[in-house]
C-alpha cells in the first residue's frame, strides 16, 4: 500500500516538473520612441484563448494590427514543441512623456491571464536642421532640402536625415524620387511607415507654403571627417502637372572616437547593458552546460563585436557561439538585443567561480567610454572517476588561471627499488607507463572529439530550427503582400528547411524534393508525401503567375504549417 501511494505522488511531482508554465509577454518596439514615431506592441502568449489589448494611453492613435497569429517553437530544455499565439498592433504616441502600456489579457477557460507591462518613454520630435536655403530657391514655385537631426555626430553614432519639400501650390502626388541615400560610405535603414503623403500648410520666413517630409532614415555614416548628403530630385504633382525640384545639400561632421579604448570596447556607441545567463549551475564533471551573454542597448548594437571571454581553468568553449539578434531601428539609432550562446565543457570540480563578463562601449552623451559587467557565478560541479582530464592536477591558482595554460598530463609518483633494473618492477614500469600514458591520452582524444562533434551537430540542428522559424515568419508576413514569386519561394526554402532538421542533415546542401519523398515513404508517411510533393509543385507553378494565382498563398501557407505540425517541428 505504502509504495503504491509513493508511486502515485512520484507520478504527480513528475507532471507538476513537466506541465507548461503559462506565459503572457508584452513587448514594445521601441521602447523610447519621438511624438509621430511608429510603436508596436506584441502580445505573445502559450495559452490558448482570447487575447485583448484595450487599454492603451488616449494619445495613442491606432495604426496596423496583425490579427491572431499562431506558430510554434522547440523547448530544447524539455524537446518539446510549444504552440505560441501572438497579436501585434503598431501605432504613434501624440504626446510625450512616460507611458505605461499593458497589462494584457488572455481570457481562457474562464479565466484571464494578465501579462506584464512595460514603460515606454516618448520624447518631442526630433528638430531637424534644414541646410542653406538660397533667395533663389524661395522664388522657385517649389524647393526641397535635406533635413538631418545633428551637424556634429561620433564615428559610429547615427543621424536621422530625411527630405522635406516645401510647394506654393498643394502637392497631390510625387514622382521619378531619386533619393538622398546613394550608395556611399554610409549604412541606412528606413523610417517612412506610409507611402501617402501628409501635406500641411507652414509660414516659412512669411511665406505660406504646402509642406510634407519624404523618405525618413537613420543613417551610419562611415568614417570620419565631413559628410555630406544630397541632393535629391523629385517631381512635385499636383494632378497631371507638377515641378521638378533639386534639393541642396547638406553637410555633417564625423568625430573620431577618443584613443586608447578599454581592452573590452566592442565597438558600441550609445548605451548598452550586459546580462549573463547559465542554464544551470549544478552539473558533473565533464559535463557541458550552456552559457548566454545578451548585450541590450540604443545606440549601433547591430555592429558591436563579440565579448572576449575570460573563463578560469578547467572551463572549455566548443565552436563559435550561435548568436542571435533582435533589433529594430527608431529616432535614436538601432535598438534590441543582441545574445551569444556558448557550450562549456567543466573538466575540473569542487565549487567552481565564473568572474564577471565585461564589455565596454562609448557613450556619446557623456562623451566618455564606459565599462559594464555580468554578476559573478559559482557553479557546483561533483567529481567524476571515468572523466579523463588533461588539464593540470594543481588547482592551487585554478580561479585565476585562464584557458591559456598548456594541458599536461598526470603526475605519477617515482617508485625506486634497490634490486637489480632489468626485470624489476622499476623495469616493468618503466616499459608499461609510457604505454598506458598514450592509451589514455588516446581515449581522452576520442571521447574529447565525440563530445565536440555532439555539440557542433546540436549547434547545427538549432541554427537550422532558428532558420526554419525564420521562413515561417517570413511567409507569414508576405501573404497579403505583392510579388508571387518571394512568398512562395520562401515556402517552398521553409519546406526544405524543415526536412533538413526532421532528417538532421548537417552538411549544406540543398535537400532534394526526391530525398525527401524517399525518406517519408520509408517512414510509411505515403499520404504525408503526397501532400509535400503537391505543395513543392504549387510553389513552382506560382513563382512566376504574376499574381494570378494570389487566392493560393493562404491555403499554401495553412498546408505548410499543417506540414510542419504533422513533422512535429
Amino acid at each position: 500500500m505504502l509504495n503504491r501511494i509513493l508511486s502515485i505522488l512520484f507520478l504527480l511531482l513528475s507532471f507538476a516538473s513537466t506541465a507548461q508554465k503559462k506565459q503572457v509577454v508584452l513587448s514594445v518596439t521601441p521602447k523610447d520612441a519621438e511624438v509621430g514615431e511608429t510603436v508596436v506592441i506584441t502580445v505573445e502568449t502559450n495559452i490558448k484563448g482570447e487575447i485583448a489589448l484595450d487599454n492603451l494611453p488616449s494619445s495613442f492613435s491606432y495604426g496596423a494590427s496583425s490579427g491572431s497569429q499562431m506558430y510554434q517553437r522547440m523547448d530544447y530544455g524539455t524537446g518539446k514543441v510549444i504552440t505560441f499565439y501572438s497579436i501585434s498592433q503598431s501605432g504613434v504616441i501624440t504626446k510625450p512623456g512616460t507611458y505605461k502600456i499593458g497589462p494584457a489579457y488572455v481570457k481562457s477557460r474562464g479565466r484571464a491571464h494578465a501579462s506584464n507591462t512595460v514603460n515606454l518613454t516618448v520624447s518631442k520630435k526630433t528638430p531637424m536642421s534644414n541646410g542653406t536655403i538660397t533667395q533663389a530657391m524661395l522664388n522657385e514655385p517649389a524647393f526641397g532640402v535635406v533635413q538631418t537631426s545633428k551637424s556634429t555626430i561620433y564615428e559610429g553614432e547615427s543621424v536621422v536625415v530625411s527630405a522635406k519639400i516645401y510647394a506654393k501650390y498643394q502637392p497631390t502626388n510625387i514622382y521619378n524620387y531619386n533619393s538622398f541615400v546613394q550608395a556611399k560610405a554610409l549604412e541606412s535603414h528606413s523610417l517612412s511607415r506610409s507611402v501617402r503623403l501628409k501635406v500641411h500648410e507652414e509660414v516659412f520666413r512669411g511665406i505660406n507654403y504646402f509642406a510634407f517630409e519624404h523618405d525618413k532614415h537613420v543613417v551610419f555614416p562611415l568614417g570620419t571627417g565631413n559628410f555630406e548628403f544630397g541632393p535629391y530630385t523629385v517631381d512635385v504633382l499636383q494632378g497631371p502637372n507638377g515641378y521638378t525640384v533639386t534639393s541642396n545639400n547638406i553637410a555633417i561632421r564625423i568625430k573620431p572616437l577618443p584613443p586608447n579604448p578599454p581592452s573590452d570596447f566592442i565597438g558600441g556607441v550609445g548605451q548598452f547593458t550586459i546580462e549573463r545567463q547559465l542554464d544551470t549551475t549544478e552539473i558533473k564533471q565533464g559535463d557541458v552546460f550552456v552559457m548566454l551573454i545578451i548585450i541590450e542597448g540604443t545606440g549601433n548594437i547591430q555592429n558591436i563585436l563579440a565579448p572576449t571571454l575570460q573563463l578560469p581553468k578547467g572551463f572549455l568553449i566548443y565552436g563559435d557561439p550561435v548568436v542571435s539578434e533582435n533589433i529594430t531601428y527608431g529616432a535614436r539609432g538601432a535598438e534590441g538585443i543582441v545574445s551569444y550562446e556558448y557550450n562549456v565543457q567543466v573538466s575540473s570540480y569542487g565549487e567552481l567561480k565564473f568572474p564577471t563578463t565585461t564589455v565596454s562601449y562609448f557613450d556619446p552623451d557623456i562623451e566618455q567610454y564606459v565599462q559594464v559587467g555580468t554578476e559573478e557565478n559559482t557553479i557546483k560541479v561533483t567529481p567524476d572517476e571515468n572523466f579523463i582530464t588533461s588539464e593540470n592536477s594543481d588547482k592551487s591558482n585554478s580561479d585565476e588561471a585562464l584557458l591559456e595554460l598548456i594541458p599536461e598530463l598526470r603526475k605519477k609518483k617515482e617508485i625506486r627499488f634497490k634490486d637489480t633494473l632489468y626485470g624489476s618492477p622499476v623495469f616493468w614500469s618503466g616499459v608499461s607507463v609510457p604505454v598506458l600514458c598514450a592509451f589514455f591520452f588516446l581515449i581522452f582524444t576520442r571521447r574529447r572529439e565525440q563530445s565536440s562533434d555532439k555539440i557542433e551537430a546540436r549547434q547545427i540542428i538549432r541554427q537550422k530550427d532558428k532558420e526554419l522559424g525564420d521562413f515561417v515568419n517570413k511567409g507569414k508576413s508576405l501573404i497579403e503582400s505583392d510579388p508571387n514569386d518571394e512568398f512562395f519561394s520562401s515556402i517552398e526554402a521553409g519546406l526544405r528547411k524543415a526536412f533538413e532538421v526532421k532528417m538532421n542533415v548537417q552538411q549544406e546542401r540543398i535537400l532534394g524534393k526526391t530525398e525527401v519523398s524517399e525518406f517519408l515513404t520509408s517512414s510509411g508517411e505515403i499520404a504525408l508525401s503526397d501532400r509535400v510533393q503537391k505543395l513543392f509543385r504549387t510553389c513552382e507553378e506560382s513563382r512566376y503567375a504574376y499574381g494570378a494565382m494570389d487566392g493560393l498563398r493562404k491555403p499554401s501557407f495553412d498546408e505548410f504549417t499543417s506540414i510542419l505540425k504533422a513533422l512535429k517541428l
